[in-house]
């Protein structure tokens, strides 16, 4: 109840008329960090830091009852920065251009849902998103995740978002779900002309998943597909993942299998990484162990990578928890990398 006053009166403060009849409730992650890393050859650096293991963020959801069992939906998130003074949906500034390139909106969604399925468009977490985050038991999709810190991927990551896309997210049918995306890229590339060639590019993004998951058994299979007009190569790029999983009581089990194909690779179009994990109950809290390899052959300066992680969470109550993890990355000829965190996350 406290939720929805909270999100009800800031809603208001926009547009009362325009919100009152929604059902809008706000809910978000708060993530801070004591971090140390080092990279070989290289002094050591700490820092605090957010979102270490889940992205902070603050974001608005919202349904309205259109009957005949259809709704209309809302998704408004953005991520946040709480060890600076960076404010809701402050601009991201790449290293090498420091011009604001983009807002941090994790997902800005509206769209209908009902006895068929769901719709929406906007910018949006695409399914490759969904398939990163469920790969490491326990760890998916944070700092510890060694499979995805491990690289060798474009669209099936654990920060794919797409603009300008629509989504469709079939109903569970005993535990299986399927999903398609579409995005067309040609806005967020034009404004980038070095990377694509010309304003008139028309890049589009596809991807296609299927996920199961039913008593101890998750399984999850995501293509995708990534078409560049314009780039001197046109090239594609295609993913395919595999992950599965099983719960065993005692313990949580993950595989997890991922290819790449760029055709315009200069070195060898093909990328591929393969990791296991598991996540092992204790008390209020779950160790948590993984180990990812990869073999980059697209980049000539790219390295195969050996990645590790090993981590505790605690869990203090529902919603809050602290944790404490270390991650290593050996290099096949670039200098290896750790980094190890002790942090508190809170979700609302």
């Amino acid at each position: 109840m406290q939720k929805k006053i909270i999100a009800l009166a800031v809603a208001g403060l926009m547009s009362g008329a325009a919100f009152a009849q929604s059902n809008v409730t706000v809910s978000g992650v708060l993530d801070i960090s004591y971090q140390n890393s080092k990279t070989s050859g290289a002094s050591s650096q700490t820092a605090i830091g957010s979102g270490f293991m889940s992205g902070s963020r603050i974001g608005f959801k919202g349904t309205e009852d259109l009957g005949n069992g259809l709704k209309a939906i809302f998704v408004l998130e953005y991520g946040l920065a709480i060890d600076t003074n960076a404010g809701i949906g402050a601009p991201e500034v790449t290293a090498a251009n420091t011009v604001a390139t983009g807002t941090q909106a994790r997902q800005q969604l509206l769209g209908l849902t009902g006895n068929w399925g769901t719709f929406v468009a906007g910018r949006a977490q695409t399914t490759g998103f969904d398939h990163a985050g469920k790969t490491m038991p326990g760890v998916a999709g944070s700092g510890l995740d060694s499979f995805n810190a491990a690289g060798a991927s474009t669209l099936v990551n654990a920060s794919s978002r797409a603009n300008n896309a629509v989504a469709y997210i079939s109903p569970s049918f005993s535990g299986l779900t399927v999903a398609y995306n579409h995005a067309r890229l040609t806005e967020a590339r034009a404004k980038n002309a070095a990377a694509v060639g010309g304003a008139n590019d028309d890049n589009t993004a596809n991807l296609l998943s299927a996920n199961y998951a039913n008593g101890p058994i998750t399984a999850g299979l995501v293509w995708s597909n990534y078409a560049k007009d314009g780039t001197a190569a046109n090239d594609d790029i295609t993913e395919v993942g595999l992950r599965a999983g099983y719960n065993f009581g005692v313990a949580s089990v993950g595989l997890a299998y991922q290819y790449q194909d760029d055709d315009a690779a200069a070195t060898g179009n093909k990328d591929k990484k393969w990791g296991i994990g598991v996540a092992v109950p204790v008390g209020a809290g779950v160790i948590a162990a993984n180990y990812a390899k990869a073999s980059i052959d697209s980049t000539a300066a790219a390295d195969d990578k050996k990645v590790w992680s090993v981590g505790y969470i605690h869990n203090l109550s529902k919603r809050t928890n602290a944790y404490a993890g270390y991650i290593k990355t050996n290099n096949e000829t670039a200098a290896d990398s750790r980094a190890f965190a002790v942090g508190l996350r809170h979700s609302f």
